[in-house]
């Protein structure tokens, strides 16, 4: 009887190791590409900007990628300089479609392992523009059109391209995201710039309301699932471990081929 015991004990503890680890294997497997691009179309987002990424994804895995170093102190410990940042592919990756107008969702975060894609509404940078100017006019960014595109600190632009989510931190809107431009003469003014993701009272979950002074802003709602989902690992303000892709799609962008990322020197 006892042996017989044993042996049932020994199947269950079996079936259970092999069960758990079977999950556990299951919850690391990416979803399929496919599937990604099914359900990223079904939310709204154009393909072609997502090639982009898929392309970012295969060419530069396992590479090492530095962050531009700010030419002032004044964000050091938030700009500062990875040493030796090996990018690995992560999780969540999120596309900022900026050819898009203001009032669509156009903002997509995607999730590799589930291939859940949640799009929301997202501001962009007003550009010699006031905050709510409703006419696009010569070299200024409307609340309707994202035209003009700035690596400029104080030009108020949006900037376009490959970025990745460091660290967050407590700003004067709430709960902030830190991004840092990956691409030279394009965004890798980024951090210095403050150009961060955070809240905003005038953006709802499916459009803006107003422009920023170069942030992409999302609602209330939003920020937090947005935040969790993209942002490195740090200790303090300071970033250890790069978080998700952030790409940025603008008229620059929209001239590249589909599956192609001609970068700037990165």
């Amino acid at each position: 009887m006892q042996s017989v015991r044993k042996v049932n004990f020994a199947l269950v503890l079996s079936l259970f190791l092999s069960f758990w680890m079977s999950s556990s294997y299951a919850q690391e497997q990416r979803a399929s590409w496919s599937a990604i691009e099914k359900n990223y179309q079904r939310a709204g987002g154009d393909l072609k900007a997502l090639s982009h990424v898929k392309c970012f994804l295969s060419q530069y895995s396992n590479q090492i990628l530095n962050f531009k170093s700010p030419s002032a102190n004044m964000y050091d410990e938030r700009c500062y300089n990875i040493p030796s940042g090996l990018y690995e592919q992560p999780r969540y990756f999120t596309v900022i479609d900026y050819i898009k107008p203001g009032y669509k969702r156009r903002l997509f975060l995607v999730d590799t392992l589930t291939a859940k894609v949640k799009a929301m509404g997202v501001a962009h940078g007003r550009y010699q523009s006031g905050y709510m100017r409703l006419r696009l006019r010569k070299n200024k960014n409307s609340l309707k059109w994202a035209r003009y595109f700035s690596n400029t600190p104080g030009s108020n632009a949006p900037s376009s391209g490959f970025y990745f989510a460091g660290q967050e931190y407590e700003g004067k809107f709430g709960r902030s995201l830190v991004l840092h431009g990956l691409e030279e003469g394009i965004n890798d003014n980024a951090c210095e710039r403050a150009v961060v993701i955070h809240k905003h009272a005038m953006v709802s979950k499916r459009r803006a309301y107003v422009m920023s002074s170069g942030c992409p802003m999302v609602s209330w709602s939003n920020i937090d699932p947005l935040i969790d989902a993209l942002k490195g690992d740090q200790e303090g303000l300071r970033l250890t471990k790069p978080g998700g892709l952030v790409f940025i799609y603008g008229p620059r962008e929209r001239e590249w081929g589909t599956n192609q990322c001609p970068l700037s020197k990165i």
